[in-house]
C-alpha cells in the first residue's frame, strides 16, 4: 500500500509547497498558452479573411475564438481574456456572422489541415516567400521562379 496525504496527515510546510508547485505549473501552462496565442496572431495578420468573435460556448467573459480559413480548412482557437491584446489587428465580428461559425472540426483535424496546408506551401515555394502566401496560390516570389 502506497502512503497516502490526507488534509489531516499533512503538514503546513508540504500544503505550502503543494500550493507553490501548483501555481507555478499554473504559470508555466499560462505562459505556454500566451506563446501560443502569440503565434495563432501573427498567423491571424498573415491570413486574408481572419476574424474573432466572442466565445458563445465559455460562460466565463471576454473568451473569444479566432477564425482563420488555411489551405481551404477552417481552424479556430479560444482566446483568453488576458491574450485579447494580440488580436487588436483581426476584424471583429458578431458571433452569427458566417466567417464566425464553427463548421464542426475536431483539434485533430485542425493540425492535421494545418500540417498538409504547411507542407503544400513548403513545397510550392518555401520559406522565401511563405509570408506573401494567401488563399489564392502562389506568391508573387515563386511565380517568378
Amino acid at each position: 500500500m502506497t502512503d497516502r496525504h490526507t488534509v489531516d496527515t499533512i503538514n503546513s510546510d508540504e500544503l505550502d509547497a503543494l500550493y507553490d508547485r501548483a501555481e507555478s505549473v499554473e504559470a508555466e501552462r499560462d505562459g505556454a498558452y500566451r506563446e501560443r496565442a502569440h503565434l495563432v496572431a501573427l498567423l491571424a495578420a498573415m491570413t486574408d479573411g481572419a476574424v474573432i468573435t466572442y466565445a458563445p460556448d465559455i460562460d466565463e467573459p471576454g473568451w473569444q475564438i479566432v477564425y482563420l480559413t488555411l489551405g481551404g480548412r477552417q481552424a479556430s482557437w479560444h482566446i483568453s481574456p488576458r491574450d485579447a491584446d494580440l488580436f487588436q489587428h483581426v476584424e471583429r465580428v458578431a458571433a452569427l456572422d458566417v466567417r464566425a461559425l464553427w463548421d464542426g472540426h475536431t483539434t485533430e483535424e485542425k493540425y492535421v489541415g494545418i500540417a498538409a496546408w504547411t507542407a503544400e506551401l513548403a513545397e510550392r515555394c518555401g520559406p522565401a516567400c511563405a509570408e506573401q502566401h494567401t488563399e489564392r496560390g502562389r506568391c508573387e516570389i515563386a511565380r517568378n521562379r
